[in-house]
């Protein structure tokens, strides 16, 4: 019996302490300067996305240039040729400076999903929207993660 307790004792102690941590992804940096250029809509929720994670009085000040098009294509269509699904892909081509350090570079993003036609056009609005939402927030996400590892690298 004592034998029993203490190797699963040890068993989940080794368990939960097996060494996995989350990576901090800190923005260690202020954005100075940010151009947009592309789909309005998309612009302006990237444009919130990356202004909230921004610190104030950073060493590390940026000017970022992102550059967004929103390609919308036919996915699939039944037998009576009617559209079923719509495929949306949003690309984002982000240039960025540090400009305390006089250093540069670029990096494309590209994020697609795919939504239902539904019978009424109102859900169809809504469903492409909420599509948007999702992949402007991986966007962002993907920006920010990039922007951190670039950052931490010099």
């Amino acid at each position: 019996m004592n034998k029993f307790l203490l190797t699963s004792f040890l068993f989940l102690f080794f368990l939960t302490h097996c060494g996995y941590s989350v990576i901090n992804n800190n923005s260690n940096y202020s954005i100075l300067e940010l151009i947009i250029e592309g789909d309005k809509k998309i612009n302006y929720s990237l444009k919130n996305k990356l202004q909230q994670t921004s610190e104030n009085n950073n060493e590390n000040n940026l000017k970022l240039e992102i550059d967004t098009k929103k390609l919308k294509s036919i996915k699939e269509k039944n037998i009576s040729n009617q559209i079923t699904k719509y495929e949306i892909k949003i690309i984002a081509k982000i240039k960025y400076s540090v400009v305390s350090k006089n250093i540069s570079g670029n990096f494309n993003i590209t994020k697609s999903g795919t939504y239902n036609v539904s019978s009424r056009h109102s859900e169809t609005l809504n469903d492409e929207n909420n599509l948007i939402d999702l992949l402007v927030d991986d966007i962002s996400e993907n920006i920010l993660d990039n922007l951190a590892a670039e950052i931490n690298d010099l």
